[in-house]
């Protein structure tokens, strides 16, 4: 078992998904990795059967940073032209925001807004929201 902590930024809305096993919700993140001057992205599937979790899919929007803690699984399977896949998996067993919108009157020495990255386990209502011009997909 691998127990890993990652930080990405959610492709698509959260679904929620009902079954005969009970609920869970399901998303995946997109993780940014560079290395040697170069920029590689890696889409890892995240689901949670916790109840907590279930409450926050409204929340678990586009674009949304996340810091994920879980267990990573791995599975292969073939695309189109037969050609084999990787899908890696994390079932989360905790999910945290992490917010990157400047504060009001906050500068750097520079004169630039500092950016604030902190992991907050609810978003308040009142909470900037991830600026749409600064996703990587």
């Amino acid at each position: 078992m691998l127990h890993v902590h990652t930080i990405g930024r959610i492709g698509k809305d959260c679904q929620v998904i009902t079954g005969t096993h009970g609920s869970f919700i399901a998303f995946d993140i997109a993780v940014e990795d560079y290395a040697h001057g170069n920029s590689v992205t890696t889409w890892v599937r995240v689901r949670s059967k916790r109840e907590n979790h279930i409450r926050l899919s409204e929340y678990l929007t586009k674009g949304r940073l996340l810091l994920i803690e879980g267990t990573l699984s791995a599975s292969l399977w073939k695309d189109k032209d037969e050609n084999c896949q990787i899908q890696l998996s994390i079932t989360a067993d905790t999910l945290e925001f992490i917010n990157t919108g400047k504060r009001e009157g906050a500068t750097s020495d520079t004169g630039n807004a500092t950016d604030a990255a902190e992991g907050v386990s609810d978003p308040p209502a009142d909470a900037p929201q991830d600026d749409k011009d600064d996703l990587p997909f």
